[in-house]
């Protein structure tokens, strides 16, 4: 009876930690550990900067499917490939949770990438995030971090994706509205006035929730066409 309430007590243990990894890898708070790959000598270094999106949230076997990852086997052995998705993330720094601020941001930096893909401000639309001249003000400024580096990166600036009602609501409190009228031109704004090249991932997903796992994460289907896309952009130049 003893041996039965241990293995009980074992098995709720390893489930509580399980579910606890989950949601501290979900919230960046395992950032740490987030797998990275080194570049081999001539690897064409590229940086997916981004949110949970880019990370892959809700894809089944994430780890395979998200963008970067199929990103890495169409680009083949001459790139590297890494995933800087961070859930949650923001570009605002006076919002609940700035990118700038992390330690992934920082490795991301260190990567000294060759080419890096921006895709942040879903979570920025949030009603108790959203300040557009901070927003705009930010990213310039997180961009520029980047264009400092001696690596010199060609930085692309991702349109982001809309999102879908779920049983009447979006999830995740991310304002669809702020996301569609105020993001989306000021990214391609931004990217002007800057002189960055741009990934539509705006067009090509209107009309297609069936593209995306709960209204706003990709499926496989949204995250091999945000591949696709990316992919195409890297190596038309």
């Amino acid at each position: 009876m003893v041996k039965k309430i241990l293995c009980i007590v074992l098995a709720l243990l390893i489930l509580a930690g399980a579910a606890a990894c989950f949601a501290l890898n979900h919230y960046g708070l395992l950032s740490s550990v987030h797998p990275l790959k080194a570049a081999a000598p001539g690897q064409i270094k590229v940086a997916c900067v981004g949110d949970s999106v880019t990370y892959g949230y809700g894809i089944k076997n994430r780890a395979k499917y998200n963008y970067p990852s199929v990103l890495q086997g169409m680009l083949g052995d001459g790139y590297c490939v890494n995933n800087y998705g961070y859930s949650g993330r923001t570009v605002g720094s006076t919002a609940d949770r700035p990118y700038a601020n992390e330690t992934l941001y920082q490795k991301s930096l260190a990567f000294q990438p060759d080419i890096v893909v921006f895709m942040l401000g879903s979570n920025d639309s949030k009603p108790f995030n959203w300040n557009k001249t901070q927003f705009k003000k930010d990213y310039k400024a997180l961009v520029e971090t980047y264009r400092a580096l001696d690596s010199r990166p060609r930085i692309y600036l991702v349109v982001p994706t809309p999102v879908y009602p779920v049983n009447g609501a979006v999830k995740y409190n991310i304002d669809g509205d702020v996301l569609q009228n105020e993001i989306v031109p000021l990214t391609r704004q931004l990217a002007d006035e800057l002189d960055l090249p741009v990934i539509d991932m705006n067009a090509p997903f209107l009309g297609h929730p069936d593209f995306f796992s709960d209204g706003c994460h990709p499926n496989r289907d949204g995250a091999l066409l945000y591949a696709q896309l990316v992919y195409g952009a890297i190596t038309k130049n």
